[in-house]
């Protein structure tokens, strides 16, 4: 008894079903695409999404403002290289840094550095 359900070829019926996906998938980007910009184009939304901006900025700053730390050190407080601040530092190296009220208009600085980076 055969069974009538499945294609004769194993292929054909996963790449129209397949072809079927990517259609699908091209229309719902086009349809979000013009929403988001219909979206966008009102002043309600414009005027909203600048305020939480605005909010979220000052937030982020003042976070970062109260955040206690030493300029070399990550978010744990482990001394981390002052170039890639990823790895520990092994060694302190001097660079020159700019400043507008040092005599010579720069300053010699120790930054530490993993010899990685």
């Amino acid at each position: 008894m055969l069974c009538r359900s499945f294609p004769a070829k194993p292929g054909a019926g996963h790449a129209s079903a397949a072809r079927a996906h990517r259609l699908f998938l091209e229309r719902r980007r086009v349809y979000n695409r013009l929403y988001m910009r219909s979206w966008r184009a009102d002043p309600r939304h414009r005027a909203c999404e600048r305020e939480h901006r605005r909010q979220w900025h000052y937030a982020r700053k003042l976070r970062d403002a109260l955040r206690v730390h030493h300029p070399y050190a990550n978010d744990r407080g482990c001394p981390v290289c002052g170039f890639c601040r990823k790895n520990p530092p092994v060694t302190k190296v001097w660079r020159l840094e700019i400043r507008d009220l040092a005599p010579r208009g720069y300053v010699e600085v120790r930054v530490p550095y993993c010899g990685e980076c």
